[in-house]
């Protein structure tokens, strides 16, 4: 049964904790820097789309890398210790630190898209409609990442299973007329939080059927999690 007290206990204490890891903690740290960085390579007067799209690349590292990667690490990182059989002998269920690291996750890659929307000064995009479309992709990377640390062994094994996925924000930038990116990738969360943002910047119009497409990645992602949790468990 789930314990919200025991869920707040363990969400606070690894929040402390985050940036002790040396596997995640460095993530956010370098999305800020290069947020930053991409900022002062346009000149002011350059038009939205410009910067919509060194927006879009950044966001969706840090979607990938601190959401997707992260959570990944922290569950292998679980696994690796062993800490996860003490937790099941104790009062902690296995879904109290799985909640925990969910929301302890969200925390940090919310946190960081925030920061990096006001580093590059892209009021010209809604920031409630930026944070909504975000917060989604962050979430459909969660899900991707814990499936990931499922199946890694230790941390190394799950860095090794998320790194290729960060090619998919780069894939489309040097591929383009690509049937597999046209056809396949484009459907994927990512490219569609990346075309939602993109829309905002030209347009400011918020289109519903891509944060549809979203959803549905998310959905999928979720049962992709849920079937391997069945088989394996986290403690496996």
């Amino acid at each position: 049964m789930i314990s919200m007290r025991k869920i707040n206990a363990l969400y606070n204490k690894q929040m402390k904790n985050f940036f002790y890891n040396p596997f995640v903690a460095v993530s956010p740290v370098l999305m800020i820097l290069l947020a930053y960085l991409q900022s002062t390579i346009l000149p002011y007067d350059a038009p939205p789309e410009a910067f919509a799209g060194m927006l879009i690349m950044v966001v969706l590292m840090n979607v990938l890398m601190t959401g997707g990667f992260t959570m990944s690490c922290l569950i292998a990182e679980e696994k690796e210790k062993f800490t996860l059989n003490v937790l099941i002998t104790s009062t902690v269920s296995v879904l109290d630190f799985f909640i925990s690291n969910v929301l302890t996750v969200a925390t940090i890659t919310i946190v960081t898209n925030v920061a990096i929307y006001f580093v590059m000064g892209v009021d010209f995009i809604s920031f409630a409609a930026f944070l909504a479309v975000t917060s989604l992709g962050v979430v459909a990377a969660i899900a991707m990442g814990a499936s990931f640390g499922l199946l890694a062994k230790n941390q190394a094994a799950a860095s090794a299973m998320s790194t290729p996925f960060v090619l998919i924000v780069i894939l489309p930038i040097f591929f383009q007329d690509n049937f597999f990116v046209d056809n396949v990738l484009y459907y994927f969360f990512t490219e569609q939080v990346g075309y939602t943002l993109l829309n905002l910047a030209s347009t400011g119009e918020f289109e519903w059927v891509r944060m549809g497409i979203i959803t549905a990645n998310f959905i999928v992602l979720l049962a992709f999690f849920a079937i391997l949790y069945k088989k394996r468990g986290l403690e496996n």
